[in-house]
């Protein structure tokens, strides 16, 4: 692809400001710089190199490029290449680079709230008796039991290590998006698989290899960490082996423990505390999801409804 030299050079120093400054994943940076790299692409490149970015930056070429391609990707995935195009340019008007920022002028697609799935608790029990006692199936019982009992994000669960889990307090202490760092909570039954696996299966899985303070705590058959798509074919595994007719995930049982700490009583702060959700706006979704839950079961018992 033939790109503007300089914009190149704007782009690195752009992804070390999300690095940085910002904290942002590295999958949301290599994702932001391809979306920009199909931008800068989707134009003719200007003569020259040094100077700042030109033609490309312009409101009218920015719209014009939007609507190019809003047939093309999902609501999502629309919505995520404005937002990197509305970050650059922020960042560049932060620079200096340019007088003025172009993306003020661009709408995005509007995104409705989607209901996220939910298991109800007869599900869950049959999600984690679906496991057997061999080595692999008590890991996988302790990650699932792990992830509904925290809530926490898959990415999270896959980079704890040994000296992360905390028996005694049944706690658990992860690293969040942005790197920011909180403790989880575990309940009895999770704390039980979790101590359970590690004393007497995870050497197993290692090779005979004893845990260090540093080690990966949920490990592969070669003793190396579970990755984010590993642990998302576990739980589809054992979806379909309890028979659960809904296509979950992960981040399902993420959505579950919310929505179970709802539907149970709990304040909404302690849920985004819990959640790691730095806006309660973000967890304020899940209030929706118990309402609809309530009304579902209002409208199939209530003998006037």
């Amino acid at each position: 692809m033939n790109h503007q030299p300089g914009a190149l050079v704007w782009l690195d120093q752009f992804a070390g400001y999300l690095e940085v400054e910002r904290n942002y994943s590295s999958h949301t940076i290599r994702a932001y710089l391809n979306d920009l790299k199909q931008l800068i692409g989707s134009e003719a490149t200007p003569e020259g190199g040094d100077g700042p970015p030109a033609g490309w930056l312009e409101a009218d070429r920015l719209r014009a490029y939007i609507r190019s391609i809003q047939d093309r990707y999902s609501r999502p995935t629309l919505a995520r290449k404005i937002s990197a195009i509305r970050t650059f340019c922020r960042y560049l008007r932060r620079e200096q680079i340019i007088e003025e920022d172009p993306s003020k002028l661009v709408r995005g697609p509007k995104l409705g709230r989607r209901l996220p799935p939910c298991l109800d608790r007869d599900e869950v029990a049959r999600l984690f008796m679906a496991a057997d006692g061999s080595s692999i199936g008590v890991r996988d019982r302790a990650i699932m039991e792990t992830l509904y009992a925290t809530g926490m994000r898959v990415s999270e669960l896959c980079g704890l290590r040994v000296c992360d889990y905390g028996g005694e307090k049944m706690e658990l202490r992860c690293l969040g998006k942005g790197g920011k760092q909180r403790v989880v909570l575990l309940n009895q039954s999770a704390n039980v698989w979790l101590k359970n696996y590690l004393e007497n299966h995870w050497s197993r899985l290692a090779g005979g290899a004893a845990p260090n303070y540093e080690s990966p705590l949920f490990v592969s058959r070669e003793a190396t960490p579970l990755s984010a798509r590993s642990v998302h074919r576990i739980v589809i595994k054992y979806a379909i082996k309890a028979g659960i007719d809904k296509l979950i995930t992960p981040h399902t049982l993420r959505h579950t423990f919310a929505t179970h700490l709802l539907e149970g009583g709990a304040d909404l702060r302690v849920v985004q505390d819990l959640l790691g959700h730095s806006s309660i706006s973000t967890t304020q979704i899940y209030t929706h999801v118990s309402l609809e839950r309530l009304r579902r079961i209002y409208m199939q018992n209530h003998p006037r409804a």
